[in-house]
């Protein structure tokens, strides 16, 4: 009987797990053998918008800020370029809130002293939706769908020679997931202001850099509630300039990492709800996605992992699973 007993709990344990999909594809690059920070950056301020695309925060030379702290860069540039298509990203987070860890998302823009290539990337849809766990088939093509205007875009303005970064393996555990329960509080407002500024210090204190912050809910100047479930939704963009440079620059440097930066987690209440629910991607799942196999990157990125998890839990958090919070468990 026991037998039977486990072996229809394996089974129940594996019918629900999630099974990526069959995509090879990490992400999408094109490379130029001139310099275009110029042109770049008139097509991130200006022809993002004709297609929906929102910047928020961009990062421009963050190797000045390498060479400033470590005397040193072998990076000609290298600039994070956070973006997302509002209309599309909001929709889908009313479908599932899980899409905040990453959108937005980073186009990068590199280049090597070594070569003096220019290279823009960007993650691709699929590999997202499969780090995210999310296996909603209307979900996943509309928000596949709404990259299509964005890469050919690319193309039009910019040209390049396109090719694709392979997905080399996912980590055992793509996301990380929290949950801050609190007492009902006198003024909700109030409350999620004095924990906006409280999740902040805890993480500058520990030497992270609030790169960006997106206020999803209400970022749209309409009196028109877009968001009806939540009370609140942010995403807020995690920049650690030391274990950046350890993984982008120096020697054999990978800033085609780069795509996953900055860290993006999103942090939201549901209506109704006493619980602040927080999830972001691991660095763990830059490890298995690139297969970084240098020890010395693949220790900072862990260590990272367990920094932000001890900040997440000195905030109260509980660690929890990565599901769907508008569905049934």
């Amino acid at each position: 009987m026991k037998i039977l007993i486990l072996i229809s709990l394996f089974l129940l344990v594996n019918i629900w797990a999630f099974v990526p999909s069959n995509n090879k594809v990490l992400a999408i690059t094109y490379t130029f053998d001139q310099i275009n920070d110029k042109q770049f950056d008139e097509f991130t301020l200006k022809d993002l918008k004709k297609i929906g695309y929102y910047l928020n925060d961009p990062h421009h030379k963050v190797n000045k800020a390498y060479k400033q702290m470590y005397g040193h860069t072998d990076l000609s540039s290298i600039g994070f370029f956070p973006i997302l298509n509002e209309e599309v990203v909001r929709t889908l987070l009313n479908k599932d809130p899980r899409l905040g860890a990453f959108n937005p998302f980073n186009l990068l823009h590199y280049r090597k002293k070594s070569d003096m290539k220019t290279v823009i990337a960007h993650l691709t849809p699929e590999a997202i939706l499969d780090f995210l766990e999310i296996s909603d088939k209307n979900i996943k093509k509309q928000y596949i769908e709404s990259f299509k205007p964005l890469d050919d875009l690319i193309t039009q303005k910019l040209g390049g020679v396109k090719s694709t970064i392979k997905l080399e393996a996912y980590a055992n555990n793509t996301m990380m997931n929290y949950e801050i329960p609190f007492k009902e509080p006198e003024d909700i407002d109030d409350f999620l202001d004095e924990f906006q500024e409280k999740f902040k210090l805890a993480f500058v204190n520990k030497g992270f850099v609030i790169a960006g912050f997106y206020n999803i809910k209400d970022s749209l100047n309409s009196q028109k509630d877009v968001m009806p479930n939540f009370t609140s939704y942010w995403v807020f963009d995690l920049c650690h300039i030391p274990f950046s440079s350890v993984v982008f620059d120096g020697k054999d440097g990978v800033p085609e990492v780069g795509i996953f930066a900055p860290c993006a987690m999103y942090v939201y209440v549901k209506k109704g709800e006493n619980k602040i629910v927080i999830g972001m991607p691991t660095l763990s799942t830059w490890v298995s996605a690139f297969g970084i196999k240098d020890k010395k990157r693949v220790k900072s990125m862990l260590k990272l992992d367990k920094e932000i998890k001890n900040i997440l839990e000195n905030l109260g958090g509980i660690a929890i699973k990565n599901y769907n919070s508008l569905k049934e468990l």
